[in-house]
């Protein structure tokens, strides 16, 4: 018995030292859990985050797109504006043509009536010089007239 006993203590002796080894390790494995749940935590605390920043991405490409259709939409209405402008601008051009011409015109035909009232207006200074040379000669020769038109400047 005495060496069933000893037996039975060596085997507890090596039983406690097989249980303080497989303690430590439950310690370092329980460190190591704790760790690697820290670690998890991190991680789903990041991907939380990567997730709101994908999000934010998102919303800031359609922002991006939007705002990219409003300028060409700008563009479009904006290069609309100038060929209409151009169109208008021409239509004045010609219209100012029109006009340009049309004072030209009345220009022309108020020299020939300014000419005309000046003609007119010698007319009775010469019928004057014509009375009275009839009345002194009785006639007037083609030499006279004309030096007397050339006086008057008719």
């Amino acid at each position: 018995m005495k060496k069933n006993f000893e037996r039975i203590k060596e085997e507890k002796l090596y039983v406690d030292a097989e249980t303080n080894k497989f303690k430590s390790s439950i310690t370092e494995l329980e460190e190591k859990l704790s760790v690697a749940n820290s670690k998890i935590i991190e991680l789903e605390k990041s991907s939380e985050r990567i997730e709101a920043l994908e999000n934010e991405k998102n919303d800031l490409k359609a922002e991006l797109e939007q705002k990219n259709n409003e300028i060409e939409s700008l563009k479009k209405d904006l290069q609309k504006s100038i060929s209409d402008k151009y169109v208008e601008v021409e239509s004045l051009k010609d219209e100012k043509e029109s006009k340009v011409k049309e004072v030209e015109a009345l220009n022309d035909k108020i020299k020939a009536l300014e000419e005309t009232i000046s003609e007119a207006k010698g007319a009775p200074q010469l019928m004057d010089e014509i009375k009275d040379i009839m009345m002194q000669k009785g006639f007037l020769s083609d030499k006279e007239f004309e030096d007397l038109l050339e006086r008057t400047s008719l």
